[in-house]
């Protein structure tokens, strides 16, 4: 019985090595590329979605303070909006979700003053305009 040496057997099927090292190397980072790109598509969608609530809100806003057509401004309905924001913004990075948590924060402190107070409105339109500002940075932040 003749064993051939392990030297021999690595130069017959060196090239059979190699192949499979390159095909495992690039399944990995086809796989890994996939994750992250369905990662930042996830973020985008959240992302574009966030920056139309938080116009939404805005415009609550606004007709809470502005507005006598109290349907148009629905403090209920704004309060739907800040969690569903809160929601998406978990999508999103930390520092857009931090935002959220402080706009809830801040609606929740002026909710009640916003039909009387123009300073409420001003407080509740800096917050939404901050998380705004950190949606964006986060967008244009993807690859």
């Amino acid at each position: 019985m003749t064993t051939t040496p392990f030297r021999k057997l690595l130069q017959a099927n060196l090239l059979a090595i190699i192949s499979l090292v390159i095909a495992l190397a690039s399944l990995s980072y086809n796989t890994w590329r996939n994750d992250v790109t369905e990662q930042n598509r996830n973020q985008r969608a959240a992302g574009f979605a966030l920056l139309q609530e938080l116009a939404a809100l805005q415009l609550l806003v606004d007709h809470l303070t502005y507005s006598d057509d109290h349907q148009k401004g629905d403090t209920i309905s704004g309060w739907t909006r800040v969690i569903f924001i809160g929601d998406l913004a978990h999508l999103t990075s930390p520092k857009v979700e931090g935002g959220a948590r402080n706009l809830r924060t801040q609606w929740g402190a002026d909710v009640g003053r916003l039909e009387s107070s123009e300073e409420a409105n001003k407080a509740m339109s800096r917050s939404i305009e901050s998380l705004r500002q950190e949606t964006l940075n986060a967008l244009s932040g993807l690859r």
